[in-house]
């Protein structure tokens, strides 16, 4: 299990890095060909948008695994550690459901731009495949909210709670 979790987790690390990386590529390519040579090609600035936006949109759950996502925890500071555990499992809870919508309407926006054929405007390609990082990055985020919540929800929350009362007592543990 660990060795499928290693798997899944570089997975997530080379896709989302490969795919900024690959986006960047082409607009610093581009940015070449505009200034050097006086020749920028409208692919390489299509192309890098769908890759730097699949880099992102598969990141998302690279962001949630490594706990470096955008949240307010202001008043989630002030919680004794049970109600910061319950609270942790709500939001989890949200997050997984929000997994849930995003990936069934990801596949319905698919499905749509298959039945209707629907291409790009420069290069014509079908924007069924630009849209997959959609219900793609809706399940990459769904697995990273059910390893959280499984986590929480470990030997009844002891384990989340032990570590977190040592964090109350300034021995150094984050999550």
């Amino acid at each position: 299990m660990r060795k499928l979790i290693r798997i899944y987790t570089a997975f997530e690390d080379y896709f989302s890095g490969g795919m900024l990386f690959i986006g960047l590529t082409l607009v610093f390519i581009n940015v070449v060909l505009r200034y050097f040579f006086g020749k920028p090609q409208s692919l390489l600035d299509e192309f890098s948008v769908y890759f730097v936006i699949w880099g992102t949109m598969a990141g998302l759950a690279v962001a949630l695994r490594n706990n470096h996502h955008i949240k307010v925890d202001m008043l989630y500071n002030f919680l004794p550690v049970g109600g910061k555990w319950v609270v942790s499992i709500f939001s989890n809870t949200l997050g997984l459901a929000f997994a849930v919508f995003f990936t069934y309407y990801g596949v319905a926006l698919v499905q749509n731009y298959i039945l209707y054929g629907q291409r790009s405007t420069d290069s014509q390609f079908p924007l069924w495949i630009v849209n997959l990082i959609m219900p793609a990055s809706g399940v990459m985020l769904g697995v990273r909210f059910i390893e959280k919540l499984c986590y929480l929800l470990k030997d009844g929350g002891k384990h989340w709670l032990a570590k977190n009362r040592g964090e109350q007592h300034g021995d150094g543990l984050h999550l």
